[in-house]
């Protein structure tokens, strides 16, 4: 007999790992293929089964086959209470025994109590992150310079520029991912019946599986579809885009840019290098205006590149540049004869002459 106890509290991947098999299992599907899968899933690590026990125990139910079986703290704390002074209850899991229990561990004599009821109170805050956790999802973040590649537990990947954050969210019917700030590539496994919904400032990209990029700009948002198509609505002051009716398709190597103040057109052919150089290490600018090249240079330099002039900030501006080295633009455009870009330990800041 195998037992498994607690430790460190499971990754936030495996959690929701957890979650999706607890939230299965409560919509009533408990067919034998499914069992055995999900025993499979159990053995694979002791943290898919603390994982699954902190899940359940959050929601005050389990799938077992008592369908009125509980996971109860105050029962918990009383067993402790209870317990002799060479032995702790924990919870485990036997592989193949269809609900959880509790087996005596063997501890230092001395001082047994205390450790115990302390357990306790930190599976109390466990379970009360976890219910947190389950309704609110879970966020990534980026900060300047810093770029990173997520894998969901969908074995779908999210590709993260600087600067960027998202909120990934994902329930039985459907794989939702909110792009708070800056840029990501999804790269999104097929699933005919849950398909994947990004949402950023008003616009909805749903697709099933497919890869695409979504730039959350000050001027709109820009979706680059690399492969297969996608379809984008919302924008144009809708309060509920998710509900509109209508939606544009966009295929692979087609862009659209999504304004609250702008309905959605036809897309366009997409430079497609260009949209996805980020993940290079390169910026490239081609006829872009001076507003757009600071923002994007922004998410790499601690000095932010400051420009004041609305008409200087229509200014277009083109070139290939490392993102590593944000100094090369500096040099640029200091080499321009009608601009001048005073530096001081925060700022660059770009005037004209």
């Amino acid at each position: 007999m195998s037992r498994y106890t607690t430790g460190p509290r499971p990754r936030r991947e495996v959690i929701a790992e957890a979650s999706e098999w607890f939230i299965e299992f409560r919509s009533g599907a408990d067919l034998p293929v499914l069992r055995e899968r999900f025993d499979q899933w159990l053995r694979q690590s002791p943290e898919h089964i603390q994982a699954y026990l902190e899940v359940a125990a959050a929601w005050s139910d389990l799938p077992t086959q008592d369908p009125e079986g509980h996971i109860n703290i105050e029962s918990l704390v009383a067993r402790a209470r209870s317990s002799r002074g060479d032995e702790v209850l924990i919870p485990f899991f036997t592989p193949g025994n269809k609900g959880p229990g509790f087996a005596p561990r063997v501890t230092r004599r001395t001082r047994t109590l205390p450790r115990a009821l302390a357990a306790c109170a930190l599976l109390v805050t466990l379970i009360a992150g976890t219910i947190a956790w389950l309704y609110s999802g879970v966020t990534y973040a980026t900060g300047i310079g810093e770029q990173r590649t997520i894998q969901l537990s969908d074995s779908s990947f999210v590709a993260l520029n600087a600067r960027s954050t998202i909120k990934v969210h994902y329930t039985r019917d459907v794989r939702t991912v909110e792009l708070i700030e800056g840029q990501a590539l999804f790269h999104v496994t097929r699933d005919v019946d849950r398909p994947f919904v990004v949402r950023s400032d008003g616009m909805v990209v749903r697709a099933i599986g497919t890869e695409f990029d979504v730039y959350r700009k000050h001027s709109g948002t820009v979706v680059t579809v690399l492969e297969g198509s996608v379809s984008v609505s919302g924008g144009a002051g809708s309060s509920a885009p998710e509900k509109r009716p209508s939606a544009t398709m966009v295929s692979a190597g087609e862009q659209l840019t999504v304004t609250p103040v702008v309905r959605i057109k036809n897309p366009g052919l997409a430079d497609v290098a260009a949209a996805t150089a980020w993940t290079q290490r390169r910026l490239v600018f081609e006829e872009t205006p001076l507003a757009d090249v600071a923002e994007e240079f922004n998410r790499y330099s601690r000095r932010q590149l400051i420009i004041d002039d609305p008409e200087l900030a229509r200014r277009p501006i083109s070139g290939i540049y490392s993102s590593s080295d944000t100094t090369a633009l500096i040099a640029f455009l200091r080499t321009q004869p009608e601009l001048q870009v005073t530096e001081t330990e925060r700022e660059f800041r770009v005037t004209r002459r």
